[in-house]
This record gives C-alpha cells, sequence and structure tokens, in this order.
C-alpha cells in the first residue's frame, strides 16, 4: 500500500492507462505524459524534458541557481532560458484551476500529488518488495519499458548526465528487486522468463544463472545447462571475471536434478502398481446370489439351482468391464 495525506493506497491504483490520475508520467523508458488518457506532444527541447524529469523525483524544492548549474555549461542568459523551460512544462502539466509549477522565492517545485508516475510507485514498492505477492509483482515489472528516460542524454550538460546515470543504475536496480522476488515465487516456466529479462540487464550477476541453472538441472535439461554454462564462462572470460563460482553452482545444481531424476525413475514401477490397484475398485463389481430349487431338500447343495447360478457367472466373466465374485 502506498500512503498519501494519511491514506492507504493500493500499488495497483496506477493503471497503465492513467484513468486513476489526472496526469500519467512514464520515465522507465521514453518519457511520455498522459493528461486525461490524452497523449500529449513533449516539447523537442531536451532540456524542457530533462528539468521536468528532474523536478518531479526532487523531494524538495529546488533553487534556481542549482537547476541552472544541472543544465546550462556556459549560457548566456541561464535565468532567461530557464524561464522559458518552465513556461513549456507549464504547458504540459498546469490545468485550469491547478497549477503544479510551483514557483517560490527563488527556488522551483512541482506538485505531482495528484499524478501517477511510474518511477515513484516502482521506487515505493520496492522499499517493501519482502512483502508484495506474486499477483503485485508481476505488474509493476511491466512498466519498465527501457532505460529510465531513454535517449535522454543532454549534450554539454555533464551535471545532468551523472544525475541520469545515476538514476538509470538505480531503477536497473529495483527492476532486478522484482524480477529476483518474481522468481522465488512463481512457477518454473514463468520464472525462466523473469530470469531472461535479469540477464539482460545485468549478466555478470552471478545470482541470476544459479537460479537459471538450478531450474534447469530440476528439469533434467542437461545439455541446455551445459550449453549456458559454456556460453557465461565464455562471457564472464572476456571481462576478466572469475567463472569457477558458476561452475561450482552448476555441479551441485546438477547433482541435485540427478538425484533428482534416480528418484523418479524409481519411483515409477511403484507408482504403475499403485495405478493398477487403484484402478481395479473403478471396474464394476457383480454378486450372483444363489437360486432356490424348492423340489430339493432344505441344505442340500446342487441340482439346477446350483447349476444356473454357475452358468450365470461364466457368461459374465467372459465381460472385461466387470467384476464378478466367486459363487
Amino acid at each position: 500500500m502506498n500512503v498519501e495525506s494519511g491514506v492507504e493506497m493500493p500499488v495497483e491504483t496506477g493503471r497503465p492507462d492513467g484513468s486513476t490520475a489526472a496526469v500519467d508520467v512514464r520515465m522507465l523508458g521514453p518519457l511520455t505524459i498522459r493528461r486525461h488518457d490524452v497523449t500529449l506532444a513533449l516539447p523537442a527541447s531536451r532540456k524542457v524534458r530533462g528539468l521536468f524529469a528532474y523536478l518531479v523525483l526532487a523531494r524538495h524544492a529546488v533553487l534556481r541557481s542549482q537547476l541552472c548549474e544541472l543544465l546550462w555549461d556556459i549560457p548566456n542568459d541561464p535565468r532567461g532560458e530557464l524561464r522559458w523551460c518552465l513556461s513549456k512544462i507549464r504547458g504540459i502539466i498546469d490545468e485550469p484551476g491547478r497549477r503544479r509549477v510551483e514557483t517560490r522565492a527563488d527556488t522551483i517545485r512541482l506538485d505531482m500529488a495528484d499524478c501517477f508516475v511510474d518511477a515513484i510507485e516502482i521506487d515505493r514498492a520496492t522499499q517493501r518488495i519482502d512483502t508484495l505477492t506474486a499477483d503485485q509483482l508481476r505488474p509493476l515489472a511491466t512498466w519498465f519499458a527501457g532505460d529510465f528516460l531513454d535517449g535522454l542524454e543532454i549534450d554539454r550538460s555533464p551535471a545532468f548526465n551523472g544525475w541520469l546515470t545515476a538514476q538509470r543504475r538505480r531503477f536497473r536496480g529495483c527492476h532486478v528487486k522484482i524480477l529476483e522476488q518474481l522468481v522465488r515465487q512463481v512457477p518454473d516456466d514463468e520464472a525462466l522468463q523473469h530470469l531472461d529479462t535479469w540477464r539482460e540487464l545485468t549478466p555478470f550477476d552471478l545470482r541470476v544463472h544459479t537460479l537459471l541453472l538450478n531450474i534447469l538441472a530440476r528439469h533434467g535439461q542437461m545439455r541446455e545447462g551445459e550449453e549456458h554454462l559454456a556460453a557465461t564462462v565464455q562471457l564472464f572470460g572476456s571481462e576478466g571475471l572469475d567463472s569457477a563460482p558458476m561452475r561450482d553452482a552448476w555441479r551441485s545444481a546438477r547433482t541435485q536434478g540427478e538425484s533428482v531424476s534416480r528418484v523418479r525413475t524409481a519411483a515409477a514401477p511403484d507408482m504403475e502398481r499403485n495405478d493398477t490397484v487403484a484402478a481395479a475398485p473403478r471396474r464394476g463389481s457383480i454378486a450372483v446370489m444363489p437360486f432356490a430349487d424348492r423340489s430339493l431338500v432344505i441344505g442340500v447343495r446342487g441340482g439346477i439351482a446350483d447349476a444356473l447360478a454357475h452358468g450365470v457367472i461364466a457368461r459374465l466373466a467372459k465381460l472385461r468391464s466387470l467384476f464378478i465374485i466367486a459363487q
């Protein structure tokens, strides 16, 4: 749950269609902004978009001088350019009766209380990642459409690019946390899909390769495990990294997988016998009651009555679908 104004809100309130927020901001990928379900055309200026993103994630009001140093190397009129950028941002997110760009004294702040921002929601969710279920984690994983602010590097703005690099590293870590938690909760077939995404994000993370090898060994996919190990060892070697821990992990996973396979093989005959025994009671059973021949002396067996019962039993016994109880 998120807490806003003292009210708990579920993570799912930020839906991809933005139906629960006046403004829907997507930063985990190319920057996109939707207002009342309409995707807005963003200014061509990277500095406008960069300034907007920086202010969205700022926890407090930011000094104008700090923003000028962030985005402009040696501008002719930094404060004038900053005012121009703010005017563009106002055109995007301000509405009649709702001003979200706040300027006080020498500071600037964005009031996004009634907006959905995927990066902020992901940050909140990962702070309590251990409490989230697979059903809560799955939609979070789908919000990652690429790197944070994909393609928004700004030439001759080293301070901004440094901030951008740090944020990308942070949110990549958030993505990995969500995927790792998912892998530990979902079935193996789904876990493999999340592991592939995780491996693309952090190809040199030993944890993702260990989990992948364990799943392959658990399902008896030894050939696939060997191929993955060989490719990853080569990858690690190209970067001068030690692959010995991964070899050890595969050796352990393979041993456990082979042990499980032997247990299953040994149990198979017993399982078949059990299935046969269990199937027997499912056949229809019938008992032929004895006939009474009142012409004979009571208590004496034999005669036409017993012969008739024996004949009925013999004929019924030819039907494989029935289990015939002996006389």
